[in-house]
């Protein structure tokens, strides 16, 4: 009886190991294509920055009037734009991010020239606040001229 036994559990065991060889072969297989997934991805980065070309730059004084027509309406309409025009849109949809009462606290203060005691008693606030308000207002304006400047 106990020979009968052996003889099923041999091929249980065979079995058992034979699963085990093939996890081990597929982990083993996904790691190996995993890193030759990396290998090429590399490869094509180190290829693709190696091949890059460069472009060339022109400043528009060198290119021939043929090429780039000169027209004097458009470039006289440029002339007229000037940084401030810029500064002063950056401004403004810098203003129009500022929560409501941000901006009418600001638009008191410095547009209407109403002194803080003023704003404090027609919103029924404290001046403290006005000042607090006016500061946050401040601050989160600078921070995003800032920005946008950085990215322009």
């Amino acid at each position: 009886m106990s020979g009968s036994l052996l003889w099923w559990r041999a091929p249980t065991k065979r079995r058992y190991t034979m699963d085990h060889q093939q996890e081990y072969d597929d982990v083993l297989r996904a790691r190996f294509t995993k890193w030759l997934d990396t290998v090429i991805y590399r490869a094509k980065l180190k290829y693709l920055r190696k091949t890059e070309t460069k472009l060339d730059t022109v400043s528009l004084e060198e290119l021939p009037e043929r090429i780039l027509p000169v027209y004097e309406d458009d470039l006289r309409q440029i002339d007229s734009m000037d940084a401030f025009a810029f500064e002063e849109e950056r401004l403004a949809d810098a203003f129009a991010n500022l929560p409501i009462k941000r901006q009418r606290i600001l638009t008191m203060l410095f547009v209407e020239e109403r002194k803080p005691e003023e704003i404090a008693k027609e919103l029924n606030c404290s001046p403290q606040h006005v000042y607090d308000q006016r500061y946050h207002a401040l601050k989160k304006l600078r921070t995003e001229l800032m920005e946008e400047g950085d990215g322009r």
